[in-house]
């Protein structure tokens, strides 16, 4: 028996082993190895599902990511933080599969879709700028979209610059041209555009009038969270002739059931030197229209593709804190965490 890697059966480690199968030609028994390695097989007797080899692979590495501190990052002692910080941590539990794409260009098969994973420890993950990316949409979506009509210009302006100041500059801000988000808004509400950006100006530069838009950064910052399980799904296009399976694809997900932690860091640097009312004020405001756009993102509109298909959502109830110059706030279910952070002092 050779031990060469790449000779007979794929050996190391699961994700090595998914790695060697491109390698091998037979892409149809490839998939079928790929599915007992990732999903595992039912157990004939019991009828239970034996899980996969990647879901103890999976388990390992997390424990070396706690022993690192990545899986749940913490910031020490807040004493060393500006006035206003906050740590929202909490682990929750998916109600519905997580899909998301990888970037790996070549992966068993081309009918197998992969799930993001971490290019070091191979754990299903969602980046800390995915968890940006979709918190921004959601609260640009239920504070700015579906209000527009209610809102006068000025609270529009006023709404679209609170967000700036959370999330930092907005995506297609070019000098001269705007796109992506800055167009949308722009677009949105017309009339409400030039109060914006005398806003953004006359707060970061100290003139309105000034010809180009600041540069900035916000004052949340998030990490990645890591999940603990992995599942296969399959689709199975039918013939419309035959009504027979034609070319099975397979697709990686996080199964319902799985957990991960999210972590949000809360750093009003811009604030520093004003009134320690104000300040407080503003992270309390910040902290409480935050938990009600995290809400809304876990439990209604999603964080994973195909999200308006359901996918990606969480169970109500979780296990996390509130960490404050001030101390610990616990928090337990997402339907009411924007009650729960009205407790919380700084």
């Amino acid at each position: 028996m050779s031990y060469d890697l790449y000779v007979e059966r794929p050996r190391g480690d699961a994700a090595t082993q998914i790695r060697v199968l491109v390698t091998r030609d037979d892409a149809i028994l490839n998939a079928r190895e790929y599915v007992q390695i990732v999903h595992g097989q039912t157990d004939r007797k019991t009828k239970q599902l034996q899980r996969g080899e990647f879901n103890r692979l999976i388990q390992d590495e997390l424990n070396v990511l706690q022993k690192l501190g990545i899986r749940t990052p913490g910031v020490g002692c807040f004493n060393h933080f500006p006035l206003g910080s906050w740590l929202l941590q909490f682990t929750f539990t998916l109600a519905k599969p997580w899909i998301s794409k990888d970037d790996d260009p070549i992966y068993v098969a081309e009918n197998v879709n992969p799930v993001r994973k971490d290019k070091v420890f191979k754990v299903p993950m969602m980046s800390a700028a995915a968890w940006k990316g979709l918190l921004r949409w959601t609260m640009m979506y239920t504070q700015l979209v579906l209000e527009k009509d209610d809102l006068s210009d000025d609270d529009f302006a006023r709404k679209r610059f609170r967000l700036s100041l959370l999330f930092g500059d907005e995506k297609g801000e070019e000098p001269g041209s705007t796109k992506d988000f800055t167009g949308y808004l722009d677009l949105l509400k017309v009339s409400a555009k030039e109060s914006f950006r005398q806003r953004i100006k006359g707060y970061f530069l100290g003139d309105p009038t000034a010809k180009e838009m600041p540069h900035h950064s916000g004052r949340l910052n998030f990490c990645p969270t890591f999940f603990d399980l992995i599942d296969v799904k399959v689709i199975n296009p039918h013939s419309r002739k035959t009504k027979a399976g034609t070319h099975p694809i397979y697709f990686e997900c996080v199964p319902a059931g799985a957990r991960g932690t999210f972590s949000l860091l809360y750093v009003p640097f811009d604030l520093i030197g004003r009134p320690e009312a104000e300040i407080r004020q503003q992270a309390a405001e910040d902290l409480h229209i935050v938990a009600e756009s995290l809400q809304a993102m876990f439990l209604t509109y999603g964080f994973s593709a195909k999200r308006t298909s359901g996918y990606g959502t969480a169970q109500d109830e979780i296990v996390g804190v509130i960490k404050t110059c001030d101390g610990e706030t616990p928090v337990t279910h997402l339907e009411r965490l924007a009650q729960e952070v009205k407790n919380v002092r700084f």
